[in-house]
């Protein structure tokens, strides 16, 4: 069987022209869930899906579908990602997984492909959380797991995803019925700028997803003891911050030194009480984050921290103390999609590498119940979530060709 191509003047063009809704005068692109940029984005995917004589409809839970009939009713094959961003993100993070399932759906019918099954592009809803603080919401409510609480946690602005639902026309009480369950979809696959450097480094033109990592979140909290900054000598001082500045590098120098190249530890969010220029700090905040493809290993980190941070906070006279704020487990992708996505690769002739991925995605949650695959290709600098991001023309269009030609072999 020959390979196919997409049609690259039309797929570029397009992440051109999407690119334009939600633009930013900082040359990103803002487009939260369920507000009226991302209501313009889909109802611009629908256009273009109608004039290629596919049809298209909302769920519950806001989710797009767009479909390719096949000659049978049996178990769909999804392709998909989203078009909601980050605020002032870059064009390129979702928006080309989902421009390049359409592209691809358009060239079936182009080169009048048969279709053993449906080919459905799923736009998901509210992938990033910039919006509402429940992330994946869409891919979650695919297979059952989005809550009536979710649904009515409020936004910044007091509109909770229930409200921003019902605005769309949608209705949030049937969210349920959008759940899968195992054995009903075929298999999911997604492509995806890397959002890293490893294939930039390498100079690699795809990435096969081997699996996506576990997220484990902590809200950290270091007490002191607040006390005048003048008159409080240096030796009898217990100091919130010097003792959680020690932490957060041996957070870091904790993850290099594991042995688990994976793995990574992050401090990215940091409070100080009282906050007085003149004041000992008697209280830091701190988040804690651990990724790893592995349960066992950020079982293992995190156990190492606990030990390592309990022992500075004893030295320096504070106390120390852990909620689990977050624990996403991880996904390991289907090694027969794997097999499939560096079939296609290698048959058009695209250097490849089997590679984790560092981010979340909506596959992850598409995994629970279908055999699932992820494709990357590269960004440059490793770069994302910024103006900044960028993945050349070239890269975007053999990745859209390698989905192609995923889609035809998994038939």
């Amino acid at each position: 069987m020959s390979n196919l191509e997409v049609n690259q003047e039309r797929f570029l063009a397009s992440i051109e022209e999407l690119s334009r809704i939600g633009s930013t005068s900082a040359q990103g692109v803002t487009r939260f869930a369920l507000t009226e940029g991302d209501r313009q984005a889909r109802e611009w995917l629908q256009a273009r899906a109608r004039a290629h004589n596919l049809a298209s409809h909302f769920d519950a839970a806001g989710n797009l579908f767009i479909y390719a009939a096949g000659s049978s009713q049996e178990p769909p094959l999804i392709v998909g990602s989203h078009v909601d961003t980050v605020p002032n993100g870059g064009r390129y993070d979702g928006a080309l997984g989902v421009l390049a399932g359409l592209e691809s759906l358009i060239r079936l019918q182009e080169t009048k492909t048969l279709l053993t099954r449906p080919v459905w592009l799923a736009v998901w809803t509210e992938e990033e959380g910039s919006r509402f603080r429940s992330g994946l919401i869409g891919s979650r409510a695919s297979i059952g797991e989005v809550t009536a609480a979710e649904l009515n946690d409020p936004d910044a602005a007091g509109i909770t995803p229930a409200d921003a639902l019902r605005s769309w026309g949608l209705n949030p009480d049937d969210i349920q019925s959008v759940a899968r369950r195992p054995g009903q979809v075929h298999a999911y696959v997604e492509l995806h700028i890397e959002q890293g450097a490893k294939l930039d480094v390498a100079d690699l033109q795809i990435g096969v997803v081997t699996g996506i990592v576990g997220i484990r979140r902590y809200d950290v909290s270091v007490k002191g003891q607040a006390n005048h900054a003048g008159t409080t000598p240096m030796h009898l001082r217990h100091d919130a911050l010097v003792a959680a500045a020690l932490m957060v590098q041996t957070v870091e120098q904790a993850v290099i030194t594991s042995g688990h190249s994976d793995a990574v530890g992050t401090v990215g969010k940091l409070q100080v009480f009282p906050g007085g220029v003149n004041v000992v700090p008697g209280q830091v905040d701190f988040s804690l984050e651990i990724r790893d493809i592995e349960t066992a290993v950020m079982d293992e980190l995190v156990a190492m921290l606990q030990t390592k941070l309990q022992q500075i906070a004893a030295q320096r006279g504070v106390e120390l103390s852990w909620e689990l704020a977050a624990d996403v487990k991880p996904a390991p992708l289907a090694e027969t999609v794997q097999q499939t996505i560096a079939a296609a690769a290698s048959d058009l002739g695209y250097s490849w590498q089997r590679m984790p991925s560092g981010a979340g995605h909506d596959a992850q949650h598409l995994a629970r119940i279908c055999p699932t695959g992820m494709i990357f290709v590269p960004s440059k600098g490793g770069i994302s979530h910024s103006p900044a991001e960028f993945t050349a023309d070239a890269d975007c269009v053999r990745g859209a060709n390698v989905l192609l030609n995923t889609i035809v072999k998994l038939l």
